[in-house]
């Protein structure tokens, strides 16, 4: 039995289903591709992933989960030893480091298990955070960065502080883990300051806006 994308839209559909994986053994062939499912829609698909045993080939390609999101997609797999999957597909997914160790470290648990993806090239530069983040906002067209400085800017100052901003951005479930909010957030700074001035985003276009940030961290710190 096939379950179709047309069945699934975002992150609230995401949830639906990672219940209705967790006991299921009926459907073996699930595509779930195009359905604008984030990093936090995969949270609760690997819940039900977890617990399934008929699911033997899964597609979640077209996507913008990044590789963490693949990277927990396969991590749950690992977990449930009483697991039947043979192929995931995650074709659009970026493969840096991490998402290469987690479909090695896999296969360790599964060996017979069919990892479709991009390839992957040994030692090449891993996507800056503001790159990915406009590939995100990409995919998420109506989410404004001005309106979530907004929100935690209480006085109006038109600047945020950078532990302020962490807590804000993962509030907003943006796709990034610890190290690469962090250094995110840095790239937003540009200055080397500890506060993220956003004056010149108000009547700005945020994708030239971050381009500009970029511009000036990577000035700051002679990198390219």
């Amino acid at each position: 039995k096939q379950w179709y994308q047309r069945r699934v839209r975002g992150d609230e559909g995401a949830v639906a289903l990672g219940e209705a994986l967790r006991n299921n053994t009926i459907i073996t062939w699930l595509d779930i591709s195009h359905n604008r499912i984030t990093v936090e829609g995969v949270k609760y698909l690997t819940k039900g992933l977890e617990g399934n045993e008929g699911l033997k080939h899964f597609n979640i390609s077209h996507n913008p989960i990044s590789s963490l999101g693949g990277c927990q997609i396969l991590e749950s797999l690992g977990k449930n030893g009483s697991t039947v999957i043979e192929t995931v597909e995650l074709t659009n997914v970026r493969v840096d480091d991490d998402l290469w160790s987690a479909i090695k470290e896999a296969k360790k648990t599964l060996p017979d298990l069919n990892v479709i993806h991009q390839p992957y090239m040994e030692g090449r530069k891993k996507p800056n955070p503001i790159a990915s983040l406009k590939e995100w906002l990409g995919h998420n067209k109506h989410f404004e960065l001005i309106e979530v400085f907004k929100r935690f800017d209480e006085e109006e100052t038109m600047e945020v502080s950078k532990e302020v901003l962490f807590d804000a951005f993962q509030q907003a479930h943006l796709p990034f883990d610890k190290t690469n909010m962090e250094l995110l957030i840095d790239q937003l700074d540009g200055e080397g300051r500890e506060v993220v001035v956003y004056s010149d985003l108000v009547d700005a276009d945020q994708n030239k806006w971050l381009d500009e940030r970029l511009t000036k961290y990577n000035t700051l710190n002679k990198t390219e």
